[in-house]
């Protein structure tokens, strides 16, 4: 039995292993004409670039599979990382609040210091202003040698001297001799009252048995400052030596001093003020009036006669008149025989 269907004709057969399709010739010799040019044309088509395209494309589709997951990672890395940025940011911000406000007590904190070292300056400066008008009198003197505590009072005054001085010898210019400045004032009243103590019997005394220390240091700072720098300061340490050598005890101290000579004529530098040298003129005299000559053939020195003679031309006459009666004693210990008299 047969039956057509879209134009097709089917025999339905009763065998189910045989089935026939009806097919116009037309669509038949069509379809043939399609088969063949498939088989024309698909070798073309599916060749061995075509495979590894396919494959690339496949093994590209794997990488972009991978290279998304990595993306995802990094995102939650990026996350993580943002996360622990922003806590190190808020952090870092907290820290540098707390250092700005660190700096703010440590700025309040210095004022407070400078203030208080102004106050203490100040302070220390009216105290030894007062000491030193008080030391001028002799009862005063007296009143400290019996209160014991005067040797006390010279070591620390040894040491602030030798602090202040270094101080002026690590500068690069010359300091200015500044009067007002408390500073100043302090260490020129400290070496005045010890000028003053000198000036007293029981204080020379005193300094050559028990004050050799004070004595030491002014001859080292003498030594130490440059020419020309604090004058004031070195007329007051050379008034206290000189006030010393008046007594025999004192003078024979400063005597065995190896570096006396030398630091004489180093004072007699031109570039020193006129009063410098006046003071240190005085202060050789001493030695010069001292009948047993303590400095002996260190008196000869021809740089020292040399100094001396260079400021019997000052414009000064005090100093002036002082140097020609030195001149005149330092030649008196050399006769014409060449022997110290």
């Amino acid at each position: 039995m047969a039956a057509l269907h879209g134009g097709k004709a089917v025999n339905h057969s009763s065998n189910k292993e045989e089935a026939f399709v009806r097919v116009r010739r037309r669509d038949l010799e069509k379809l043939t004409t399609e088969v063949m040019q498939l088989r024309e044309f698909l070798p073309r088509v599916l060749n061995a670039d075509l495979i590894e395209t396919l494959r690339k494309a496949r093994r590209a589709e794997t990488k972009k599979d991978q290279v998304e997951q990595e993306q995802n990672q990094l995102r939650q890395e990026r996350s993580h990382l943002q996360s622990r940025l922003d806590a190190a940011q808020t952090e870092c911000q907290k820290e540098r609040e707390e250092k700005l406000l660190l700096r703010e007590q440590l700025w309040q904190s210095g004022e407070e210091l400078q203030q208080q070292a102004d106050f203490c300056s100040t302070l220390g400066s009216s105290a030894c202003s007062l000491l030193w008008s008080c030391s001028s009198r002799e009862e005063t003197i007296t009143t400290w040698l019996s209160d014991g505590k005067l040797h006390t009072f010279l070591n620390i005054a040894a040491q602030t001297l030798e602090s202040f001085v270094k101080s002026l010898d690590e500068e690069l210019k010359p300091p200015a001799e500044d009067q007002s400045s408390n500073e100043n004032q302090f260490v020129l009243a400290l070496v005045g009252t010890i000028t003053n103590i000198a000036a007293v019997t029981g204080g020379r005394d005193f300094l050559c048995s028990s004050g050799n220390v004070v004595l030491d240091t002014l001859m080292k700072l003498l030594h130490l400052m440059r020419p020309g720098v604090f004058p004031k300061l070195k007329v007051l340490m050379l008034m206290a030596l000189y006030n010393v050598s008046i007594c025999v005890k004192g003078l024979k101290h400063i005597a065995q001093n190896e570096d006396l000579i030398p630091l004489i004529w180093t004072l007699l530098d031109a570039s020193e003020h006129w009063e410098v040298c006046l003071h240190c003129l005085r202060l050789l005299q001493s030695f010069l009036l001292e009948d047993d000559v303590l400095l002996g053939s260190r008196l000869l020195d021809q740089e020292l006669r040399a100094r001396v003679g260079r400021l019997t031309s000052s414009t000064q006459p005090g100093l002036r008149a002082s140097a020609l009666q030195t001149l005149e004693d330092l030649k008196a210990l050399c006769p014409k025989d060449g022997k110290p008299s």
